[in-house]
């Protein structure tokens, strides 16, 4: 998730319209990842017409960057947000967030399982590891805490964003 992603995300709904394909050019698009890796990505800009659905609004000579080449004459569906136009898939980074948010819970949950034993063939209950664990007054509050903060994280990404 991107820093542009999140912005268009949390600017507002937009307004849902159609572009018109007049033309469709490749480039490239270069990410670079950790450890010095670099992945380059072919994107399309593609140009054309684009009509609001609800309105008689109308703009020529929009570009919007595509992962897809398209024909010309093809209609593709368009958000506008602010002065922006963008693919309605593209504006899903709540999805991503809630993802990693829980993610993040999953790995208090593994990690009080590993200190714990807690789920093994019979084991002990939750109560019985809970109070089982190393460090209890520093471990017990930090793994609560980071299982809680991930849930809530994952919840308000879901249903906000």
């Amino acid at each position: 998730m991107a820093i542009p992603e999140l912005r268009s995300e949390l600017a507002g709904e937009g307004t849902e319209g159609t572009l018109t394909v007049s033309s469709c050019e490749a480039h490239t698009k270069t990410r670079y990842g950790g450890s010095h890796r670099r992945s380059t990505e072919l994107r399309f800009n593609c140009a054309g017409t684009w009509t609001a659905q609800q309105s008689d609004l109308s703009y020529e000579d929009v570009e919007v960057d595509t992962s897809s080449r398209f024909e010309t004459g093809s209609k593709i569906p368009v958000i506008q947000v602010d002065d922006t136009f963008e693919l309605p898939q593209d504006r899903d980074a709540g999805d991503d967030a809630a993802v990693v948010a829980l993610c993040l819970s999953l790995l208090a949950a593994g990690a009080y399982c590993l200190l714990t034993g807690f789920g093994a063939r019979n084991g002990l209950g939750f109560a019985a590891s809970w109070r089982r664990l190393p460090a209890a007054t520093v471990t017990g509050p930090l793994l609560g805490g980071l299982f809680g903060l991930g849930l809530l994280a994952a919840l308000i990404c879901a249903l906000v964003l």
